[in-house]
């Protein structure tokens, strides 16, 4: 698909995307979520300063693997031209569309006027999506929190600030900046944005089940879902939502399957970055697999104790033979 094939009814008639994370939505995990039944995905949030700046590493962030279904690109920054100008490279990359983000409430982004700090300043969201949207020719799109704090609480405004600058869709996120995340998602915060916004709203924050899935679509009223954490391990959380709206009835992934499939990403992780940073790179993700199977701890310290393929490889057959057993 190219990316002028993509229109907002991307964004009204999808039921579950992938969520940008940092360190995680790489290529491989973003392919194998594709797999798994993600309607779309995005790229980890990449700087819009470091981007203009033909940073090798940023750039680097907007690697895309063969076989890959349709991607959006996540900016940050707080210079309008400056995330214009980036945004413009993005869509010379032909990504299908571009998101901002408004929500990120980590220090490091903040304290440089981006992510959730622009909730404190609408004025400044507001130049910085007419710039992006006057700019470009894909659909652009904006993540947001419920506000910086309980007393600054300013999503419905913010929501309306990013409708009248052309912007296609909206998630909400549903904490403060101050709780990061911590506490449980606002999902009755996304209802009420929902109800104001005429464009689409994509429900965000604490989806790990396909029932979180169902709850969150009939608390909101949304039906696009973003999933974040609880795809971590677990690819398959968005094959067994498809499943549930289909009528199936969703069949618990044994170890052997699970281990398929962490198989499979491994493969993948190696053949985008070669063998000894595939190996390091996906040490991240195994705490996440080996969720509550008997043994975790002793086998995420194997694995991510092994220093080549061939370790990794074996560690994953002496686990797939104690799960038949």
């Amino acid at each position: 698909m190219e990316s002028g094939d993509v229109t907002g009814k991307l964004f009204e008639e999808s039921d579950a995307c992938l969520a940008p994370m940092a360190g995680f939505s790489d290529a491989p995990f973003r392919l194998l979520c594709g797999e798994c039944g993600a309607d779309f995905t995005f790229t980890e949030m990449v700087s819009a300063d470091g981007l203009v700046r033909n940073d090798r590493g940023t750039k680097g962030m907007l690697r895309r693997m063969p076989g890959e279904g349709i991607v959006g690109a996540q900016l940050f920054g707080s210079d309008p031209d400056t995330v214009a100008e980036a945004a413009s490279i993005v869509e010379g990359m032909d990504f299908h569309f571009i998101d901002l983000n408004f929500g990120c409430p980590v220090r490091k982004v903040v304290r440089k006027n981006g992510g959730a700090a622009v909730m404190r300043d609408l004025d400044l969201m507001g130049r910085i999506c007419r710039a992006v949207t006057g700019r470009c020719g894909v659909p652009v799109t904006a993540k947001i929190r419920s506000g910086w704090s309980a007393k600054e609480e300013n999503f419905i405004d913010a929501g309306k600030v990013l409708e009248d600058s052309g912007i296609a869709a909206v998630t909400l996120h549903p904490r403060y900046r101050t709780q990061l995340f911590s506490g449980e998602a606002e999902w009755g915060h996304i209802a009420l944005l929902r109800r104001a916004l005429s464009v689409p709203v994509i429900a965000n924050g604490d989806v790990r089940t396909p029932d979180d899935h169902r709850d969150i679509v009939s608390i909101t009223g949304c039906r696009n879902v973003m999933v974040g954490r609880g795809a971590l391990g677990r690819p398959w959380i968005f094959g067994e939502i498809k499943d549930r709206l289909a009528g199936r009835e969703a069949v618990r992934k044994g170890m052997p399957v699970r281990i398929d499939i962490l198989r499979r990403h491994v493969s993948m992780e190696l053949e985008w970055n070669g063998d000894r940073r595939g190996v390091l790179m996906m040490r991240k993700h195994y705490r996440w697999y080996l969720r509550g199977i008997r043994g975790a701890r002793e086998y995420r310290q194997r694995l991510c104790g092994a220093e080549t393929i061939t370790g990794v490889i074996e560690i994953l057959n002496d686990l797939q033979e104690e799960s038949e057993e």
